[in-house]
Parts: structure tokens; sequence; C-alpha cells
């Protein structure tokens, strides 16, 4: 079986050279190995930041085929999500600060992707998006 890291390579390969089933599959293939390790390491930034990766890789698969919809989709899950950690009482500090750094990495292709895709205003009010996220693209890190 090969590793997340190997499936997201075969996918970059797989979407320079068009081939959007392949590389839509290694994408996929490689979600799946993140969340089976990341199980047994949910503060862990490598997988936290290939996840990320890998759904925006996916979302650029479906932009590239005009599946402008189910993109957005894949834009919108990593970003909602560390949302909703940032929101969540029992979540550990690390995980938090890792959350509040990954906004960041999330927020800037979804409003990208917003300019080249208009997205309806309540869909873009569902982004929680705030003035010093857009002031300051890179992270602070304390």
């Amino acid at each position: 079986m090969q590793t997340w890291e190997v499936l997201m390579d075969d996918g970059h390969r797989c979407f320079s050279e068009k081939s959007w089933q392949n590389a839509e599959l290694c994408y996929q293939y490689a979600v799946e190995q993140i969340k089976q390790q990341w199980e047994s390491k949910p503060e862990n930034e490598t997988l936290l930041m290939a996840w990320i990766s890998a759904q925006h890789n996916l979302a650029a698969v479906y932009e590239a085929q005009d599946q402008h919809y189910t993109a957005l989709r894949y834009l919108t899950m990593p970003h909602q999500w560390m949302m909703s950690l940032l929101r969540a009482e029992t979540v550990s500090d690390t995980l938090k600060t890792l959350a509040t750094q990954a906004v960041k990495v999330t927020l800037m292709p979804l409003l990208d992707f917003s300019r080249r895709h208009p997205i309806c205003e309540s869909c873009f009010d569902a982004l929680q998006v705030s003035p010093e996220w857009l002031e300051d693209p890179h992270p602070t890190i304390h």
C-alpha cells in the first residue's frame, strides 16, 4: 500500500497531466490514509495540513472540470472544520492553536475561489471571515 505522501505526489502528477479521475482517486486515497493515522495523532500538524492540502487538491480537480459546486464543497469543508475546532470547548489548547494557524490556510483559497466564481452572500457569511484574518495573510506564531 502506498503512503499518503506518495499518493499526493501521484495525484499532483496526474493533475499536471490532466488525468482528472486518476488525480481524484489519488487524493481521495491519500485523505483516507491521513484520516487513519490522524485517529491516533489528532494534534499532529503535518497530518492536519496534509488533510487540508488534499481537500484543496480535490477542489482544484473539480474546478478544472467546471464542477464549481463540488470544488467549493472541498474548500469549505476544511475551513468549517477549523472554525468548529476554534468554537469547541473540549478541544485542547494545542489543537486550537493549530486550528487558528490553519484558518488562514483554509480561508485564502476560499476567497480566491470566490473571486473567480462568485458565491452567494449567505454562503460567504457562513465562512465567518474575520477582518483581522484578511489583514495579515501570515499566521502569527507565539
